[in-house]
């Protein structure tokens, strides 16, 4: 049957048409193949059924050792990556039913034995009705060690500021110490020769009368200030009878300073503190105590301490003025960097609650150990 001139037209236009469709294909696959040539992560293309490698991009194979005749035909696991074959077996099948695989730290052996660290995310995907899976796989070794450095360095900062906070502690002791012996012994001594010199030299003259009881307020507001520094500096109480004597002992002292009442709730008799635990808690109460003195223009103040089993959470809280300017305010301004370093050396976290009217609100949450300890 002879073609019309229409049919001639549209066997032309369809043989363009054709002609177009494949060099669009061949532009996409060169640029995919300088892609998968050119990436900064392994790439594998696996058989969906068979799951043995079909194709492997020159960064896994520099990454890898193996050259590129080596990963065809192969399967994962004869390549160092899921070396357990009954995992690699089943990570397939997750594969092949759901479409996607992820393993974040996955051991990968190279050729030539050493040991890298890599993440792996497959996909299995459709190409021109052709089932395929691909594997990405980077590299994180460095990464992973990087890490790893940062944590060990943590720790070391960690513990370096726990040695210094015992040497801080041990300092305050020492110095209460030497103030309430040495300067206690003399303010005791000019009490007594103060004393006898009143009776020595008796006198009925106003003015003298006057002078006298004005040196007497004033050793004892030595002695007071004595006493109330080296409470400061090292409560004698906190080694002698414990955390909740010590505590108790403070919070009474506070309330007759600053004339702020201050509740105190205690569900237990006991903790079973050690020593560094309850100066470290006893120093976070201080210091917030303290900058609700100085701060807050609060009324009303509270402290609270539970068991709760697996941890001890402490409470601080007040009616004050509350935090005006949010983080770098509470970082700076009200200096609670020191509670913060205390809490992280005991493991633990802090959270602040506060806004300008309505207070503010601190929790305290210290882990206890294995042994349910503190």
């Amino acid at each position: 049957m002879p073609h019309t001139i229409s049919d001639t037209v549209e066997s032309i236009a369809a043989s363009e048409m054709h002609g177009a469709a494949l060099k669009a294909l061949r532009v996409s696959e060169c640029r995919y193949r300088r892609l998968f040539e050119a990436a900064q992560d392994g790439i594998l293309l696996l058989n969906f059924d068979t799951a043995q490698i079909e194709d492997v991009n020159p960064y896994l194979i520099n990454m890898l050792g193996y050259s590129h005749a080596e990963f065809l035909g192969k399967k994962l696991w004869e390549v160092g990556l899921l070396s357990d074959t009954r995992e690699s077996r089943e990570t397939f099948e997750r594969l092949q039913t759901k479409g996607y695989v992820r393993y974040d730290d996955q051991p990968l052996k190279t050729k030539s034995g050493a040991q890298i660290e890599v993440e792996v995310v497959s996909n299995a995907y459709d190409c021109d009705g052709i089932e395929v899976i691909q594997c990405n796989i980077r590299n994180i070794t460095a990464r992973r060690q990087a890490e790893r450095d940062l944590t060990e360095s943590r720790e070391h900062l960690k513990q370096l500021s726990v040695s210094l906070q015992r040497a801080r502690e041990d300092d305050r002791a020492h110095f209460a110490r030497e103030l309430h012996d040495q300067l206690g012994q003399s303010l005791t001594a000019l009490r007594i020769d103060f004393n006898n010199l009143a009776i020595a030299l008796p006198t009925h003259e106003p003015a003298t009368v006057s002078r006298f009881a004005m040196i007497d307020q004033l050793i004892d507001g030595m002695v007071d200030t004595t006493r109330q520094i080296c409470e400061e500096l090292r409560p004698g109480m906190l080694d002698d009878l414990g955390f909740e004597a010590a505590i108790s002992s403070y919070i009474k002292s506070f309330t007759r300073r600053f004339s702020i009442p201050c509740d105190l709730l205690l569900d237990r008799e006991s903790y079973g503190m050690d020593g560094h635990l309850s100066t470290a808690l006893f120093r976070i109460v201080q210091e917030a105590l303290t900058n609700i003195a100085r701060h807050a223009q609060a009324s009303h103040a509270m402290v609270a301490l539970q068991d709760r089993g697996d941890a001890l959470l402490l409470t601080i809280a007040d009616d004050g003025s509350g935090l005006a300017a949010g983080l770098e305010s509470e970082r700076k301004t009200y200096g609670l960097l020191g509670m913060r370093e205390r809490v992280d050396m005991l493991g633990g976290h802090l959270a602040i609650d506060s806004s300008p009217g309505r207070g503010t609100h601190i929790e305290v949450c210290i882990p206890k150990g294995p042994q349910g300890t503190p």
